[in-house]
């Protein structure tokens, strides 16, 4: 049974991500445990009191939706801590003697608010992110002395979350007992400031300046959201000025830098340009192949040789969390088929699915069509391509047209080998020191990119 509510759980997260952002997906959803489904329900064990209401108020009629479909299930039941014991303890006593099996009746409750897989040791850093992760690192180590305010912004998916739970994480485990962290979505800011409004006449604006300006660190994530009413802004801004002025720090993420902020006023976008911006742009090759190898470290993901530096190819169009769904669609495809190892079959069925871009093109695209387009960018005739000459004028574009026919056709080496006349271990070759190539040759990532180009002209 758990296996099975894994397996749907894990399809659940990937349409979720669709339509809940992703500071909702990091701070409440992925924090959630399903642990039996009873009586036409899921049941969750929720890690703290804030999480099931935060679900309750804003994310359970888009659940219930998914739910319905993958557990095909009318209903979604999350427990509160105080109820999570009494009901392991009654599940156990009615499902131990059938299964010999009993749910842990002590279940781990966070009470750091941070995702604890989002951490500076797990965040892969490249080119394109080390500037703001070297900010954000500084910031963590000594909050309120360097870069105050921190400004983070770049597309969805590239890790501005990561960094905001990271930051919190190392603040939370080295200063804990002297600093008050608070992390909120802009959505969140913006229901607490209207809630407060709403029984101010019980107080309730003291409680909200108690939350908001007694913090010594506060993370604002997705502020591209920020009301463009007059009170909301009026209240952010004047949160942020006391907060500033006492020397407290302030980090901040966008999807946008704040002059493309419609909604922002301009003294707000003033305050934020007067800290550190940066932004974090696209992982280049190297770098979403060590994200893609550290997440299947992470996870124990076990995968053919090569499917890794594959992917870090075909899917230079994607953001972080897309390729994260990637692999996890693969893993579980693997394992849904049996088998422990994840193969380069599975690897094309999904991305056959999921991502036609990371084709070339359609079923049109032939071998005929690959050795014609590598013929042609190197001068040589076709002969000479697949004969048996060994100078390196022709064992390198032949190398490059192998690696070319198995990244675009997905066909197995051993109908390439029948097309050169080679046998598998020298196919094998060809491909494996081309994909090594891609990682450090500039000039054979520029050929295999003009081929390609060349590829997609002619199949248009």
């Amino acid at each position: 049974m758990q296996n099975y509510i894994e397996r749907q759980w894990a399809l659940c997260l990937d349409d979720f991500s669709k339509t809940i952002s992703s500071a909702g997906m990091d701070l409440w959803i992925n924090t959630l445990q399903p642990i039996n489904v009873e009586n036409d329900k899921i049941v969750f064990v929720a890690p703290s009191d804030v999480c099931r209401q935060q679900i309750y108020n804003n994310y359970l009629s888009r659940m219930k939706e998914v739910l319905k479909e993958h557990f095909k299930l009318e209903n979604a039941l999350v427990l509160i801590p105080e109820e999570q014991e009494a009901y392991i303890e009654a599940y156990n006593k009615s499902h131990a003697s059938e299964t010999g099996a009993v749910l842990d009746t002590k279940p781990t409750t966070l009470q750091n608010p941070f995702n604890p897989r989002y951490t500076f040791d797990n965040f892969v850093v490249g080119t394109t992110n080390q500037v703001i992760y070297a900010a954000a690192r500084a910031v963590a180590e000594s909050p309120a002395v360097r870069f105050n305010p921190l400004f983070i912004y770049g597309g969805s998916g590239l890790g501005k979350t990561h960094l905001l739970h990271a930051i919190g994480n190392y603040i939370w485990q080295h200063k804990m007992s002297n600093l008050n962290i608070v992390y909120v979505t802009c959505e969140q800011f913006t229901n607490d400031f209207v809630e407060a409004l709403r029984v101010r006449q019980e107080r309730g604006m003291e409680a909200f300046y108690k939350q908001y300006r007694q913090a010594d660190v506060l993370l604002i994530d997705d502020i591209q959201f920020i009301s463009s009413k007059k009170g909301v802004q009026e209240e952010f801004f004047n949160t942020f000025n006391e907060l500033y002025q006492k020397g407290k720090q302030i980090i901040i993420s966008s999807d946008r830098p704040p002059k493309d902020i419609p909604t922002l006023e301009e003294r707000l976008r003033s305050r934020f340009a007067s800290g550190f911006m940066q932004d974090i742009q696209p992982p280049d090759f190297e770098t979403r192949l060590l994200i893609i190898q550290k997440k299947i470290e992470i996870e124990r993901y076990e995968f053919e040789k090569g499917i890794d530096y594959e992917l870090a190819e075909r899917l230079s169009n994607f953001n972080i969390r897309e390729m994260e769904a990637i692999l996890r669609k693969i893993y579980f495809l693997a394992n849904l088929n049996g088998k422990a190892v994840a193969t380069f079959a599975d690897m094309n069925e999904v991305l056959e699915k999921e991502c036609q871009q990371c084709y070339v093109s359609d079923e049109k695209l032939t071998h005929e069509k690959i050795i014609n387009a590598v013929c042609k960018y190197f001068t040589i005739d076709q002969k000479e391509l697949t004969g048996r000459k060994r100078n390196k004028e022709i064992v390198e574009p032949r190398q490059i047209c192998i690696y070319l026919m198995w990244h675009q056709l997905a066909i197995p080496l051993a109908t390439i080998g029948e097309i050169f006349g080679r046998d598998h271990t020298t196919i094998i070759h060809a491909r494996d020191k081309i994909m090594e190539q891609i990682k450090t040759n500039k000039q054979i990532k520029k050929v295999i990119s003009d081929i390609t180009s060349l590829l997609k002209t002619s199949n248009d």
